[in-house]
């Protein structure tokens, strides 16, 4: 065989070797890679492709508390990756949407809102968990605790303690309220007759500030028989078991008209406020005093105090009391002391008792002294006190509202 012979057959024979190793490796290369697919070999004239298969769909929680009080919310969101849908379905303690043992979920998608129950679950630790629609073996779940609320609070911060206002005037009282997010107030007003109005009324006075925790009482025109001291009450609207209450004693005003609701049959007073300053005849804020000594209705009653403005009687104590009252006279000066009937008003009707009325001596002014005893029990009601005459038809004749019991 010639040279070019050998030549020529062995080219021929190294492409063939070639051509079966491009083969070999083709197939080599299916068998150790699981990310190639054979469209075609090289060798055939076309490209081989290879294909990465889908990454496995996730969801993350976004940042959220360890734990929540008994009625709080929070906001949860949720993250989707790896998937068209994004939707997904939120769980509490392995039920759907929740429920009031471990509370429930509001709204849907991927930011709702958790509210926890309004008590302590048990157990009291359990997950959220927001699940994939796309691939429901795909989830998220954070780890919640619910924990007791810290006790509501109310208290009246001012005044101190027990206040007082005139008749026609203001006092603003502010409240406090303690671990709870809403600080609105219910106020109410009470008296012993009227019983407990919210927001007051005309009768024992009103509140004006609505649910704010400084408001202003705003006291009667009238004094309150029967309802007077009165109790102000500050309640929780977060929790209404929670309250503060002050008392408040409408006192007489220092100038102007005053009322009181006497009942009678005459023309003066018949269950109605009485105005003093126009009734007929017209009546007017009297002198009062003490006198020491044994009751003797005589008619120049010896050791008595000059008038004043009030006198104050301790509980538990008999104490000898006089009056001057311009209603104690008719229009032409004529005294009305025969048939005249002093009683107490407010407070309780049997704490405090008067005794021994008799009339003293027709000052120069011609107004009419008379001189009671007044007995206190032990247990009376602390607070001030209106001395009311009436005359036996029951008409209003003298009004005196200035006796404090301490």
């Amino acid at each position: 065989m010639s040279n070019e012979s050998t030549r020529t057959s062995g080219l021929m024979g190294a492409r063939s070797t070639i051509r079966g190793l491009r083969r070999n490796a083709c197939v080599v290369g299916i068998r150790l890679s699981l990310l190639v697919v054979m469209v075609g070999c090289p060798s055939a004239g076309t490209a081989a492709t290879i294909t990465t298969p889908l990454s496995a769909v996730r969801i993350v929680i976004g940042s959220a508390p360890s734990s929540l009080t008994v009625g709080q919310t929070f906001q949860f969101t949720a993250t989707v990756s790896n998937a068209t849908n994004t939707a997904v379905t939120w769980s509490v303690g392995g039920v759907a949407g929740g429920n009031s043992t471990y509370g429930t979920i509001t709204g849907s998608g991927l930011s709702v809102t958790y509210n926890a129950p309004p008590s302590v679950p048990t157990p009291a630790t359990f997950s959220i968990t927001a699940t994939s629609v796309a691939d429901n073996t795909k989830s998220a779940s954070v780890s919640m605790t619910i924990t007791s609320a810290a006790a509501v609070v109310v208290s009246i911060t001012s005044p101190p303690g027990p206040a007082s206002a005139t008749v026609g005037g203001t006092l603003g009282i502010t409240a406090s309220v303690t671990s709870a997010s809403n600080t609105a107030l219910t106020w109410t007003v009470a008296g012993t007759l009227a019983g407990t109005v919210t927001n007051g009324n005309s009768t024992i006075g009103t509140i004006t500030g609505g649910t704010a925790t400084s408001v202003r009482y705003n006291a009667p025109a009238a004094l309150p028989t029967g309802n007077n001291p009165v109790t102000i009450t500050a309640t929780s609207q977060a929790d209404p078991s929670k309250s503060a209450s002050i008392t408040v004693t409408i006192n007489p005003s220092g100038s102007g008209p005053n009322a009181i609701n006497v009942t009678g049959g005459g023309t003066d007073a018949t269950g109605v406020n009485l105005d003093i300053s126009t009734s007929s005849p017209t009546l007017g804020l009297a002198d009062i005093g003490t006198c020491t000594g044994t009751f003797t209705p005589t008619v120049n009653l010896p050791n008595c105090s000059a008038g004043v403005a009030s006198v104050t009687i301790s509980r538990g104590s008999t104490a000898i009391v006089w009056l001057l009252g311009q209603g104690l006279t008719n229009g032409s000066g004529t005294a009305l002391a025969n048939g005249l009937a002093v009683s107490v008003s407010q407070g309780s009707t049997s704490d405090v008792t008067v005794s021994l009325v008799s009339p003293l001596s027709i000052a120069s002014s011609g107004l009419t002294n008379i001189v009671f005893q007044i007995q206190v029990s032990a247990n009376a009601t602390a607070g001030p006190r209106n001395i009311v005459v009436t005359n036996g038809a029951g008409e209003l004749q003298a009004f005196i509202g200035a006796m404090q019991i301490q």
